[in-house]
């Protein structure tokens, strides 16, 4: 932050006088611990080079004047604009340096780069007028793999966007053009939703114990592209991640979902519960705690019937914030599965470190189990940690009687797949279900 203030000689050998930001060797520092901390967490560094003019302000003060001003005034509209885990250093040519950590995918880049240029030239022109920039941007690990080659690359961007009059360049031609990509099929996800090519289907989940009857049912989320076909689910899922649209795919699901399962309870005494698969971590946060109890608010549920399907790997890249959010899901009464259970990723520490009321079976797991035997230990064993913690087990991706009849034999509760049947339309649930009721 700006500490101009302080004199101390270490002080003023790590900020510039003027603007009390850090200086280039204070950046160099913070922006290598921002990369040991992207490999640690397999994340994205962007440097931002931005270079910022005076607009009309020259036309009413000297030229010193004006950069004088500029360079006491932009950098507190950098910190009101940056995230609180970003920070914003300046270059021995007074440039701004502006560095932001925790990133998924250049598109993300691009986002957080295009909304705070956004804002900086909204404040800048509250507070004295019109201000020029050109950026430039790179990437780690992309564009380089420490300090002094990203600051490098950024700045050669910068000059190709002043070149071009544009507001920012990427160093990397590839990432920009990926990037132009990633912007038309984002806004045609985002069209996709608005107009009704995204539709849910539900598939159902079978008890294996006692009589076979629908105990649960996943929504699940297809696209009907125009040109492409049928997206399934899983590359629909990966793309909404990488767009950074997760949470608005997610939140299309879940109000269908519920809205569904809402009409279909009010025909039957016993209602299954819902499942709701949300494997990107920015579901593990709490603007999607008050999405869900918005969506909770208007749409109703039966007590007990929510339950979300969640990943280890997204709850882990923040231990401390996971565990406040899967708090507030349960006090919600929102149930917790933990999903692709065996695939890898998950362990069995995650059963008692997380409040996990089902753990589902990677389907992979399930088809090799009668024949790999390292496949059948981990089945085997799951269901005897499960069974010792009370915690429930579906399998998912079943395929033959056989495998239904040995996942029974281990004390398996559930289980989904092509030998139960594929996901169908709300509809065909809402008659499945009242077959059922009539059979009880």
């Amino acid at each position: 932050m700006n500490q101009t203030g302080n004199t101390r000689p270490g002080h003023r050998a790590l900020y510039d006088e003027t603007t009390g930001l850090p200086n280039t060797l204070l950046t160099r520092e913070l922006l290598n611990r921002w990369i040991t901390l992207a490999q640690r967490n397999d994340r994205i560094v962007a440097v931002l080079d931005l270079k910022v003019l005076a607009g009309t302000i020259a036309d009413r003060e000297s030229l010193a004047g004006a950069v004088s001003r500029l360079l006491t005034v932009v950098p507190a509209l950098l910190y009101r604009t940056i995230r609180h885990s970003d920070f914003c250093g300046i270059s021995e040519d007074g440039t701004f340096i502006i560095t932001v950590g925790g990133l998924l995918s250049p598109g993300d880049a691009n986002r957080v780069v295009a909304r705070l240029l956004r804002e900086l030239r909204r404040q800048a022109a509250l507070e004295f007028g019109a201000m020029s920039l050109a950026g430039g941007v790179s990437l780690y690990p992309a564009d380089g793999n420490d300090a002094d080659s990203l600051l490098l690359s950024a700045r050669k961007a910068r000059n190709t966007a002043t070149l071009n009059n544009t507001y920012f360049e990427f160093f990397s031609p590839q990432i920009s053009q990926n990037i132009v990509q990633h912007t038309v099929l984002e806004d045609r996800l985002l069209l996709a939703i608005e107009t009704g090519e995204l539709t849910v289907r539900y598939r159902p989940q079978y008890g294996l114990t006692g009589n076979r009857r629908v105990e649960s049912i996943e929504a699940l989320v297809f696209w009907q592209h125009p040109e492409l076909g049928m997206i399934p689910p899983g590359a629909l899922v990966a793309l909404a991640e990488d767009l950074g649209l997760s949470i608005k795919v997610g939140t299309f699901v879940l109000k269908q979902a519920v809205a569904c399962h809402r009409e279909w309870s009010g025909d039957i005494d016993h209602p299954p519960e819902l499942l709701i698969y949300l494997p990107a971590p920015g579901f593990i946060n709490q603007r999607f705690v008050n999405i869900l109890r918005e969506v909770l608010a208007e749409s109703p549920v039966a007590p007990n019937t929510l339950l979300l399907g969640l990943s280890e790997s997204s709850i882990l890249q923040s231990p401390e914030k996971s565990a406040s959010v899967l708090a507030a899901f349960t006090e919600m009464g929102i149930g917790l599965s933990l999903f692709g259970f065996g695939s890898g990723h998950a362990s069995l520490a995650g059963l008692i470190l997380y409040p996990i009321d089902t753990l589902t079976l990677d389907s992979a797991l399930v088809r090799s189990g009668l024949l790999d035997d390292r496949a059948r230990l981990m089945v085997e064993t799951t269901m005897a940690v499960a069974q010792k913690l009370e915690r429930r087990v579906t399998a998912s991706g079943v395929q033959t009687p056989e495998q239904a009849a040995w996942l029974r034999s281990l004390g398996c509760n559930r289980a989904q797949g092509p030998l139960f049947g594929r996901p169908v339309a709300a509809e065909e649930i809402g008659r499945l279900l009242r077959t059922d009721a009539r059979g009880a």
